[in-house]
Protein backbone atom coordinates (compact mmCIF):
# COMPACT_ATOMS: atom_id res chain seq x y z
CA UNK A 1 0.00 0.00 0.00
CA UNK A 2 1.57 3.27 -1.12
CA UNK A 3 0.24 5.65 1.50
CA UNK A 4 1.04 9.37 1.55
CA UNK A 5 2.12 10.73 4.93
CA UNK A 6 1.57 14.05 6.67
CA UNK A 7 3.40 15.37 9.72
CA UNK A 8 1.04 17.02 12.21
CA UNK A 9 2.10 19.72 14.67
CA UNK A 10 2.10 18.30 18.20
CA UNK A 11 -0.16 21.05 19.57
CA UNK A 12 -2.69 20.81 16.72
CA UNK A 13 -6.36 19.94 16.95
CA UNK A 14 -7.87 17.80 14.23
CA UNK A 15 -11.46 17.61 13.02
CA UNK A 16 -12.66 14.69 10.91
CA UNK A 17 -15.88 14.22 8.98
CA UNK A 18 -17.15 11.57 6.61
CA UNK A 19 -19.92 10.88 4.14
CA UNK A 20 -21.12 14.35 3.17
CA UNK A 21 -23.34 12.64 0.55
CA UNK A 22 -23.90 16.04 -1.14
CA UNK A 23 -25.65 17.38 1.97
CA UNK A 24 -24.27 20.88 1.54
CA UNK A 25 -26.25 22.21 4.50
CA UNK A 26 -24.66 19.89 7.05
CA UNK A 27 -21.25 20.32 5.41
CA UNK A 28 -21.53 24.11 5.75
CA UNK A 29 -22.43 23.66 9.42
CA UNK A 30 -19.42 21.40 9.96
CA UNK A 31 -17.11 23.92 8.32
CA UNK A 32 -18.40 26.61 10.69
CA UNK A 33 -18.06 24.43 13.79
CA UNK A 34 -14.54 23.36 12.84
CA UNK A 35 -13.33 26.79 11.69
CA UNK A 36 -10.69 27.00 14.43
CA UNK A 37 -9.23 23.57 13.70
CA UNK A 38 -5.59 23.32 12.68
CA UNK A 39 -6.36 20.48 10.26
CA UNK A 40 -9.63 19.22 8.79
CA UNK A 41 -10.14 15.92 7.01
CA UNK A 42 -12.98 14.32 5.06
CA UNK A 43 -12.87 10.53 4.83
CA UNK A 44 -14.78 10.19 1.58
CA UNK A 45 -18.14 9.70 -0.12
CA UNK A 46 -18.53 13.37 -0.89
CA UNK A 47 -21.40 12.75 -3.32
CA UNK A 48 -24.46 10.54 -3.24
CA UNK A 49 -27.92 10.77 -1.65
CA UNK A 50 -28.19 14.57 -1.77
CA UNK A 51 -28.42 17.26 -4.49
CA UNK A 52 -25.91 19.33 -6.44
CA UNK A 53 -22.74 17.27 -5.82
CA UNK A 54 -20.43 19.96 -7.19
CA UNK A 55 -21.53 22.30 -4.40
CA UNK A 56 -20.19 20.00 -1.68
CA UNK A 57 -17.00 19.29 -3.59
CA UNK A 58 -16.32 22.99 -3.99
CA UNK A 59 -16.99 23.62 -0.30
CA UNK A 60 -14.29 21.11 0.62
CA UNK A 61 -11.82 22.28 -2.00
CA UNK A 62 -12.26 25.96 -1.14
CA UNK A 63 -11.88 25.44 2.60
CA UNK A 64 -8.61 23.50 2.62
CA UNK A 65 -10.11 20.22 3.82
CA UNK A 66 -7.85 17.23 3.15
CA UNK A 67 -9.93 14.49 1.51
CA UNK A 68 -9.67 10.71 1.24
CA UNK A 69 -11.21 8.83 -1.68
CA UNK A 70 -14.31 6.86 -0.74
CA UNK A 71 -15.99 4.29 -2.95
CA UNK A 72 -18.38 6.95 -4.30
CA UNK A 73 -15.52 9.29 -5.15
CA UNK A 74 -13.69 6.48 -6.91
CA UNK A 75 -16.64 5.27 -8.98
CA UNK A 76 -17.92 8.74 -9.91
CA UNK A 77 -14.41 9.84 -10.74
CA UNK A 78 -13.87 6.84 -13.00
CA UNK A 79 -17.38 6.93 -14.49
CA UNK A 80 -18.19 3.37 -13.43
CA UNK A 81 -21.59 1.70 -13.60
CA UNK A 82 -22.56 1.89 -9.92
CA UNK A 83 -21.35 3.25 -6.60
CA UNK A 84 -19.57 0.13 -5.40
CA UNK A 85 -21.20 0.69 -2.02
CA UNK A 86 -21.40 -2.99 -1.11
CA UNK A 87 -25.17 -3.23 -0.59
CA UNK A 88 -26.75 -6.66 -1.02
CA UNK A 89 -30.49 -6.08 -0.59
CA UNK A 90 -32.18 -5.48 -4.00
CA UNK A 91 -34.26 -2.54 -2.77
CA UNK A 92 -31.20 -0.91 -1.23
CA UNK A 93 -29.32 -1.47 -4.48
CA UNK A 94 -32.17 0.16 -6.43
CA UNK A 95 -32.08 3.32 -4.31
CA UNK A 96 -28.27 3.35 -4.40
CA UNK A 97 -28.39 3.24 -8.20
CA UNK A 98 -30.77 6.21 -8.35
CA UNK A 99 -28.40 8.17 -6.12
CA UNK A 100 -25.32 7.16 -8.11
CA UNK A 101 -26.83 7.94 -11.52
CA UNK A 102 -27.87 11.40 -10.35
CA UNK A 103 -24.47 12.13 -8.80
CA UNK A 104 -22.51 10.96 -11.83
CA UNK A 105 -24.66 13.04 -14.18
CA UNK A 106 -24.32 16.18 -12.06
CA UNK A 107 -20.61 16.11 -11.19
CA UNK A 108 -18.48 18.25 -13.49
CA UNK A 109 -15.58 16.81 -15.48
CA UNK A 110 -13.15 18.98 -13.52
CA UNK A 111 -14.44 17.72 -10.19
CA UNK A 112 -14.45 14.12 -11.41
CA UNK A 113 -10.77 14.54 -12.26
CA UNK A 114 -10.16 15.90 -8.75
CA UNK A 115 -11.98 12.90 -7.22
CA UNK A 116 -9.72 10.56 -9.19
CA UNK A 117 -6.67 12.30 -7.72
CA UNK A 118 -7.59 11.70 -4.07
CA UNK A 119 -5.54 9.21 -2.03
CA UNK A 120 -7.23 6.04 -0.79
CA UNK A 121 -5.36 6.28 2.53
CA UNK A 122 -3.49 8.96 4.42
CA UNK A 123 -1.13 8.39 7.35
CA UNK A 124 -0.70 11.14 9.92
CA UNK A 125 2.49 11.30 11.98
CA UNK A 126 1.65 13.13 15.18
CA UNK A 127 4.45 13.19 17.72
CA UNK A 128 5.22 9.53 18.40
CA UNK A 129 1.74 8.45 17.24
CA UNK A 130 0.50 7.38 13.81
CA UNK A 131 -3.08 7.58 12.54
CA UNK A 132 -4.36 5.91 9.38
CA UNK A 133 -7.24 7.63 7.61
CA UNK A 134 -9.27 5.50 5.20
CA UNK A 135 -12.86 5.04 4.10
CA UNK A 136 -14.28 1.59 4.82
CA UNK A 137 -11.43 -0.38 6.33
CA UNK A 138 -7.69 -0.38 5.64
CA UNK A 139 -8.25 -3.51 3.52
CA UNK A 140 -11.30 -2.57 1.44
CA UNK A 141 -12.75 0.83 0.55
CA UNK A 142 -16.33 -0.46 0.85
CA UNK A 143 -15.97 -2.81 3.82
CA UNK A 144 -18.70 -2.35 6.43
CA UNK A 145 -17.24 -2.38 9.94
CA UNK A 146 -19.96 -2.25 12.60
CA UNK A 147 -19.42 -2.01 16.33
CA UNK A 148 -21.55 -5.06 17.19
CA UNK A 149 -19.63 -7.29 14.78
CA UNK A 150 -16.07 -6.12 15.40
CA UNK A 151 -13.96 -7.52 18.23
CA UNK A 152 -11.08 -5.74 19.90
CA UNK A 153 -8.87 -8.52 18.60
CA UNK A 154 -9.84 -7.70 15.00
CA UNK A 155 -9.13 -4.01 15.56
CA UNK A 156 -5.73 -4.84 17.05
CA UNK A 157 -4.96 -7.03 14.04
CA UNK A 158 -5.56 -4.03 11.76
CA UNK A 159 -3.54 -1.69 13.98
CA UNK A 160 -0.63 -4.13 14.02
CA UNK A 161 -0.85 -4.92 10.28
CA UNK A 162 -0.68 -1.24 9.32
CA UNK A 163 1.67 -0.24 12.16
CA UNK A 164 -0.50 2.61 13.48
CA UNK A 165 -1.98 3.73 16.79
CA UNK A 166 -5.43 4.64 15.43
CA UNK A 167 -7.58 4.02 12.37
CA UNK A 168 -10.32 6.48 11.39
CA UNK A 169 -13.09 5.50 8.93
CA UNK A 170 -16.62 6.48 7.87
CA UNK A 171 -18.20 4.08 5.34
CA UNK A 172 -20.53 2.17 7.70
CA UNK A 173 -22.15 5.47 8.65
CA UNK A 174 -22.76 4.97 12.37
CA UNK A 175 -20.36 6.77 14.74
CA UNK A 176 -18.42 4.76 17.33
CA UNK A 177 -15.06 4.71 19.08
CA UNK A 178 -13.28 1.69 20.55
CA UNK A 179 -10.06 1.85 22.56
CA UNK A 180 -8.12 -1.41 22.56
CA UNK A 181 -4.79 -2.63 23.93
CA UNK A 182 -2.98 -1.34 20.86
CA UNK A 183 -4.88 1.84 20.06
CA UNK A 184 -8.15 3.25 18.71
CA UNK A 185 -10.75 2.50 16.06
CA UNK A 186 -12.91 5.52 15.20
CA UNK A 187 -15.91 5.72 12.91
CA UNK A 188 -16.35 9.48 12.61
CA UNK A 189 -19.96 9.14 11.42
CA UNK A 190 -21.36 10.83 8.32
CA UNK A 191 -22.63 14.33 7.61
CA UNK A 192 -25.00 13.29 4.86
CA UNK A 193 -27.74 11.68 6.88
CA UNK A 194 -28.65 11.13 10.55
CA UNK A 195 -27.20 8.27 12.59
CA UNK A 196 -30.45 6.23 12.72
CA UNK A 197 -31.40 7.63 16.14
CA UNK A 198 -34.77 9.20 15.42
CA UNK A 199 -32.95 12.54 15.75
CA UNK A 200 -32.09 14.93 12.92
CA UNK A 201 -28.52 15.49 14.08
CA UNK A 202 -25.39 14.15 12.39
CA UNK A 203 -21.89 13.41 13.70
CA UNK A 204 -18.25 14.26 13.18
CA UNK A 205 -15.13 13.67 15.29
CA UNK A 206 -12.16 15.54 16.73
CA UNK A 207 -8.75 14.31 17.83
CA UNK A 208 -6.14 15.71 20.17
CA UNK A 209 -2.71 14.72 21.45
CA UNK A 210 -2.17 15.48 25.14
CA UNK A 211 0.97 14.41 26.99
CA UNK A 212 1.77 12.07 24.13
CA UNK A 213 -1.59 10.28 24.28
CA UNK A 214 -4.25 10.28 21.59
CA UNK A 215 -7.89 11.00 22.37
CA UNK A 216 -10.95 11.12 20.13
CA UNK A 217 -14.35 12.71 20.67
CA UNK A 218 -17.56 12.29 18.69
CA UNK A 219 -19.61 15.45 18.22
CA UNK A 220 -23.36 15.46 17.50
CA UNK A 221 -24.30 18.42 15.31
CA UNK A 222 -27.65 20.05 14.71
CA UNK A 223 -28.11 21.96 11.45
CA UNK A 224 -30.84 23.61 9.40
CA UNK A 225 -31.84 21.10 6.72
CA UNK A 226 -34.45 23.37 5.08
CA UNK A 227 -32.39 24.35 2.04
CA UNK A 228 -31.00 20.91 1.26
CA UNK A 229 -34.44 19.30 1.62
CA UNK A 230 -35.93 21.85 -0.80
CA UNK A 231 -33.11 21.16 -3.26
CA UNK A 232 -33.60 17.40 -3.00
CA UNK A 233 -37.27 17.75 -3.87
CA UNK A 234 -36.58 20.26 -6.64
CA UNK A 235 -34.06 17.85 -8.19
CA UNK A 236 -36.55 14.99 -8.09
CA UNK A 237 -34.60 12.80 -5.70
CA UNK A 238 -36.63 10.09 -3.92
CA UNK A 239 -38.85 11.25 -1.09
CA UNK A 240 -37.38 8.41 0.97
CA UNK A 241 -34.07 10.32 0.96
CA UNK A 242 -35.82 13.46 2.16
CA UNK A 243 -37.66 11.61 4.91
CA UNK A 244 -34.41 10.28 6.32
CA UNK A 245 -33.30 13.84 7.06
CA UNK A 246 -36.72 14.79 8.43
CA UNK A 247 -37.24 11.85 10.81
CA UNK A 248 -33.64 10.98 11.68
CA UNK A 249 -33.77 7.37 10.48
CA UNK A 250 -32.28 5.34 7.65
CA UNK A 251 -35.24 4.99 5.32
CA UNK A 252 -33.07 3.38 2.59
CA UNK A 253 -29.96 1.21 2.52
CA UNK A 254 -30.65 -0.01 6.06
CA UNK A 255 -30.76 -3.74 5.30
CA UNK A 256 -26.97 -3.82 5.61
CA UNK A 257 -27.23 -2.95 9.31
CA UNK A 258 -26.67 -5.80 11.79
CA UNK A 259 -29.62 -6.62 14.03
CA UNK A 260 -28.19 -4.67 16.96
CA UNK A 261 -27.71 -1.50 14.91
CA UNK A 262 -30.98 -1.80 13.00
CA UNK A 263 -33.05 -0.67 15.98
CA UNK A 264 -33.61 3.09 16.04
CA UNK A 265 -31.85 4.26 19.20
CA UNK A 266 -29.92 7.24 20.49
CA UNK A 267 -26.17 6.77 20.13
CA UNK A 268 -24.92 9.21 22.77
Amino acid sequence: MNTPEMIIDKSARLYLCGGPYSNFSSLEAFLKESAKADYRFCLGDIGGFGPHPDRSIELLRNNQVYCIQGNYDQTVGEGEADCGCGYIDPIDRKFAQVSFDYTLKNTSDANRAWLRSLPKHLKLKWGDKKILLCHGSPDEVNEFVFESETSEEKIDQWLKKYNVDAICVTHSGLPWVKKTKLGHWVNVGVLGRPAHEGLKRVFYASASLVNGELSFELHPMEYDHTEVVAAMRSEGLPEEFVQSLLIGEWTTCAAILPTSERAVKKKF
